[in-house]
């Protein structure tokens, strides 16, 4: 299971789960400042509507996130990312008018409940912008960063240029954000191999290997270039030697 689809996965069950043991079961003790509050202020908070509001919210949360997993699989485009900011939205409205609801005590829990959900988004939108290096060694290329590996040049049967590339049939460990393509991919034609993509832009740098291939480029095509020249050129005289 690739790793943005992990975590949405896991994400749609968490709040699916605490919706339904809030409001099915009733256990209102995983509600922030619920346990730690009295008797009498436990009843108010029950006749406020506050578990129920809470348990809803979770409901809705994980009803966001499985429209953008389901679309997601349709390949609409950026549906998780479109998932996580309506998530977003609903946490921060629901969680407003909760607080409305409760104590002092529980509206800074919620408060920081919110600020911790706002910093996961934040994480998981961050990883696509982090660095890849290609570094270009005697015997081998390697890209380093995320997903990055090191391929020796006498295992590389082709280098090339591709103004546009095969059809992604399946991602079975990597990251599509923002137009970004990061990881292990199963493209049409080519089989099982990594894309190290930061544009969705040509031309494509395709190096194709015994067993499989790595493409990339950079958001700048110069640079792409750039690279291409300096990493078929390192090929060839290794091939040379």
């Amino acid at each position: 299971m690739e790793y943005l689809y992990g975590i949405q996965i896991f994400l749609i069950l968490m709040f699916f789960f605490f919706s339904y043991l809030i409001l099915i079961r009733k256990n209102y003790y995983l509600i922030s400042g619920f346990k730690s509050s009295t008797a009498a202020e436990q009843q108010k908070m029950i006749q406020a509507g506050y578990p129920r509001a809470a348990g809803k919210m979770m409901l809705h949360v994980a009803i966001v996130l499985t429209i953008g997993f389901l679309l997601q699989l349709l390949h609409v485009p950026y549906a998780i990312e479109g998932s996580y900011v309506v998530m977003l939205i609903v946490l921060f409205i629901e969680t407003f008018l909760m607080m409305k609801k409760v104590k002092r005590k529980s509206q800074k829990i919620n408060k920081t409940v919110l600020m911790l959900s706002l910093i996961l988004v934040i994480i998981v939108f961050a990883i696509p912008f982090m660095p890849n290096t290609l570094e270009i060694n005697r015997d081998s290329f390697e890209i380093s960063g995320l997903y990055g590996e090191e391929w020796t040049f006498s295992d590389i049967e082709d280098i090339s240029l591709y103004d546009e590339l095969p059809e992604v049939m399946i991602r079975t460990n990597g990251i599509s954000l923002f137009g970004k393509h990061l990881g292990k991919y199963h493209l049409e034609g080519l089989g099982a191999g990594k894309l190290f993509l930061r544009s969705n832009e040509a031309p494509f740098i395709v190096v194709r290997t015994k067993d499989s291939f790595v493409i990339m480029n950079t958001n700048q095509s110069d640079k792409t270039l750039e690279s291409y020249h300096q990493l078929e050129q390192a090929i060839q005289q290794n091939t040379d030697n």
